[in-house]
């Protein structure tokens, strides 16, 4: 991880965005920040390089609104294939784990206002933070929070934040340029 980091910072010290944009290609780096964003869900180390990446990518003189809503949607398709996996995984959790989020899942059960604000909270966490997705998707799926609703949060959340960061990224260029 740091090997790829450290290369990724040498490659752009010497090229620029825009001569990077010009020789991948327009249509290579939406695919590009496609395959990125869907992993880049998978880890804590990965959300760090995808918001690297869009906001190069951006810089290179990509559409921002474009980039943002395909990049939120590969990682809303990442994040939703977590919380199915999750989901399952939960049936293998036995032992000391399984009583505790037991005792998590009833205490969500119980308070109601615990229950409403959760999709919100969810929403906000997701569309507004830079901090991996993760854990907050592996333990709603481990509480058994429903699917649908979890879906509706993960999409909303993932296209706010990757719009929010090329739109960021857009208008930090055009005050700094």
């Amino acid at each position: 991880m740091i090997i790829v980091l450290l290369s990724l910072v040498t490659l752009l010290f010497f090229v620029n965005p825009e001569e990077l944009v010009r020789k991948i290609g327009v249509r290579n780096e939406y695919i590009l920040a496609f395959v990125v964003s869907f992993f880049g869900g998978f880890s804590a180390g990965g959300s760090f390089s995808f918001i690297g990446l869009l906001i190069t990518l951006v810089a290179g003189g990509l559409h921002p609104i474009s980039l943002g809503v395909i990049a939120g949607i590969s990682l809303a398709i990442g994040d939703t294939l977590m919380f199915y996996i999750g989901s399952q995984g939960r049936q293998l959790v036995e032992g000391d784990w399984d009583k505790k989020i037991a005792k998590i899942a009833k205490i969500f059960e119980k308070r109601a206002w615990l229950k409403k604000l959760t999709p919100l909270i969810a929403y906000l966490y997701m569309g507004f933070l830079p901090l991996p997705n993760d854990i907050l998707i592996l333990f709603l799926a481990a509480i058994k929070y429903p699917p649908r609703k979890m879906n509706c949060i993960i999409i909303a959340g993932d296209i706010t934040f990757a719009l929010m960061i090329t739109l960021l990224a857009a208008k930090g260029i055009t005050l700094f340029a």
